[in-house]
């Protein structure tokens, strides 16, 4: 995002306290942070246990968890993968790898 900015204050002489990042640039630049980040996102993904990954796969199909997933929510709430409640990713960027990661299979 900062490159994406500073080449627009560059190319159109602007002052760099002006310049806005909009929702189309951040659209712009998460498949160049997907790609350049998929060591990350790859570790993260293979880090954790299959109920972990089982119940990430529920929640991007739209299920909401279960008390059974209590457990599972405190520990990827711990790994800050989601919210408190358990039924939201804390960064979209990993729920976006995810459902990539899920299209792909």
């Amino acid at each position: 995002m900062v490159k994406l900015l500073n080449r627009d204050i560059r190319r159109n002489r602007r002052e760099a306290d002006t310049a806005i990042a909009t929702v189309q640039d951040v659209q712009e630049v998460i498949p160049i942070v997907l790609e350049r980040g998929v060591q990350y996102f790859r570790e993260l993904w293979t880090s954790l246990a299959e109920s972990d990954r089982s119940l990430l796969r529920r929640i991007i199909h739209g299920e909401t968890p279960t008390q059974q997933d209590k457990g599972v929510i405190r520990k990827l709430t711990r790994k800050e993968i989601l919210t408190q409640e358990g039924n939201a990713f804390q960064v979209p960027l990993v729920q976006k790898y995810i459902e990539q990661l899920l299209e792909e299979e």
